[in-house]
């Protein structure tokens, strides 16, 4: 078998997956910020997900797919079969995703976050993720962040297969749940906390003159400037409302193994903090044990 056809099997598995996930139910509504290069305390990317949703409970799982590579991952804990909503793969590539606002129900499709790992499983580097046009275009919309340790990306997927990007290997990243591509905007629906969102950690981020670090990032994703419904941690106004139930932290370092911190705060318990050095022999050696 010649590698396009190899090539096509892969993308037809990866679009099959897609389509079989279930629904993933209320959009998320997130806060995803990344850096690169000189803007990053000793070089390397960090990048930044703070999963915001009605009250639910996370967990990080490990994943080992016999067709792709592992990876470890921020999942639903009351709906098993929901896919992955962050994560980073033995390879050292970081994927996490956020949805668009306030879509037409025909357009919030179960698709949307299958994607995130889809690509954990399939890519080892941003450039990877980049060349998969054909299964990009293929989702439903979805705004996903990459990072590995040399590069960061943006990409926006609109209704109808569009699709924007926006990459970096020197500078600062950062988005919401509202489209920020002039070709695309006109799929916006009244961003509303979206917007209040990404001014604020825009602001945060073009403020700070030094390289950028671990702590600084962790900082950022705990600012409660707006509020509780509309800060970038969020704590909800009332026990029903969207609030921040974790914080999915990676710090890529030009060369060596990635740090994860991972903040997660499950309705009814005590807040759990995972923190990891991804060393090769790491994923050799039960990592699932590492993050009980």
């Amino acid at each position: 078998m010649n590698s396009r056809a190899a090539g096509k099997i892969i993308f037809l598995a990866l679009l099959s997956w897609l389509l079989l996930f279930p629904g993933a139910g209320p959009a998320q509504a997130c806060t995803l910020f990344a850096a690169a290069g000189s803007r990053v305390e000793g070089g390397g990317t960090l990048i930044v997900k703070n999963r915001d949703r009605t009250p639910r409970q996370s967990a990080l799982k490990v994943f080992a797919p016999a067709d792709g590579y592992r990876h470890l991952a921020l999942v639903a804990v009351d709906n098993p079969k929901e896919p992955a909503v962050a994560g980073v793969n033995e390879k050292g590539l970081t994927v996490v995703d956020a949805l668009p606002s306030n879509l037409p129900p025909q357009e919030e499709n179960r698709g949307a976050i299958a994607l995130t790992q889809a690509l954990l499983t399939r890519c080892a580097s941003v450039d990877e993720v980049l060349a998969q046009k054909d299964l990009l275009a293929a989702s439903y919309p979805v705004f996903q962040m990459v990072a590995d340790g040399r590069k960061i990306a943006i990409i926006e997927i609109a209704p109808g297969g569009r699709v924007a990007v926006k990459v970096s290997d020197q500078g600062i990243l950062c988005h919401t749940n509202h489209y920020l591509d002039p070709r695309l905007q006109e799929a916006n629906r009244k961003p509303n906390s979206s917007w209040i969102r990404y001014c604020r950690i825009d602001r945060l981020l073009s403020r700070q003159q030094e390289p950028y670090s671990l702590e600084d990032f962790l900082a950022f994703s705990q600012d409660r400037h707006d509020g509780p419904d509309n800060s970038i941690c969020r704590t909800g106004s009332t026990p029903t409302k969207i609030r921040t139930l974790a914080t999915w932290i990676v710090a890529h370092p030009a060369v060596g193994a990635p740090r994860v911190f991972v903040r997660i705060a499950n309705p009814g318990e005590r807040q759990k903090i995972v923190k990891l050095r991804l060393e090769p022999s790491l994923w050799a050696k039960r990592l699932q044990e590492k993050i009980l």
